[in-house]
């Protein structure tokens, strides 16, 4: 059987090697990032270690149960942590800014977020994190995620930014294997790409916050335990 572009994960990166704080890098194979997987994706070439252990599934509970989820198996386990919830999904979003959907998701989800570091402070690796587009919900856990472990925003916005080289296979990977998505999901959210001010802000929000990352993850649930063994685990 040919594999062709549209049969490959896109999306998919390992989150490793990243400069953090006290010269710090991060670990390879330990937190990848995604779009939407398929079934029958062809084995990824983009990373080493695959099919991963863990997967943080970021949509909401409507997109979640429209089909089982093709990485499910024995060896690999599950959790849906829904940043949005389903009306926030398929509310009309003409007009507007992407920076105020991802400030919303802040004040809406904060707990979601947290609930996101501890899976992955603990959970077996590697661990996937996706959503719909691995745009947005992705982009903020993984930001918040990078963040703890000290990477420079420079480099976190970098990161989100690359998204926009694989937007168009994400489009018509929704359109093919996800139809329902096609029709719920509001793609010129989508279509926007991801936009530096949105994660900047984000970031931002962080970094006024007192005490900086590290309180606001502790203010929405978040214990210095969960903190310590993600940065000892994710970083080296």
């Amino acid at each position: 059987m040919t594999v062709t572009d549209i049969d490959v994960l896109p999306n998919l990166r390992d989150l490793g090697g990243l400069p953090a704080s006290d010269g710090r890098r991060t670990r390879p194979g330990v937190l990848y990032r995604s779009a939407l997987p398929a079934p029958g994706d062809a084995r990824p070439t983009a990373v080493a270690e695959w099919p991963v252990r863990t997967v943080v599934d970021l949509r909401s509970p409507r997109e979640f149960a429209a089909r089982t989820h093709p990485l499910q198996s024995d060896s690999t386990a599950v959790h849906l942590i829904p940043l949005l919830t389903d009306t926030e999904v398929t509310a009309p979003s003409q007009g507007a800014r992407l920076a105020d959907i991802y400030q919303g998701i802040l004040i809406n989800a904060g707990e979601q977020l947290a609930d996101v570091l501890q899976v992955a402070a603990t959970a077996p690796g590697p661990v996937l994190l996706h959503c719909a587009a691995g745009k947005d919900r992705t982009g903020i856990a993984v930001a918040l995620l990078l963040r703890i472990a000290g990477v420079e925003p420079g480099d976190i916005i970098a990161d989100y930014v690359s998204t926009n080289e694989h937007m168009p296979a994400v489009l018509a990977r929704i359109t093919r294997f996800a139809p329902e998505l096609g029709r719920a999901h509001p793609h010129d959210r989508d279509r926007r790409g991801a936009v530096p001010d949105a994660i900047e802000g984000v970031l931002a929000q962080w970094e006024t916050y007192p005490g900086g990352i590290h309180a606001w993850a502790r203010a929405n649930g978040a214990t210095n335990e969960t903190i310590r063994r993600w940065i000892e685990r994710f970083t080296e």
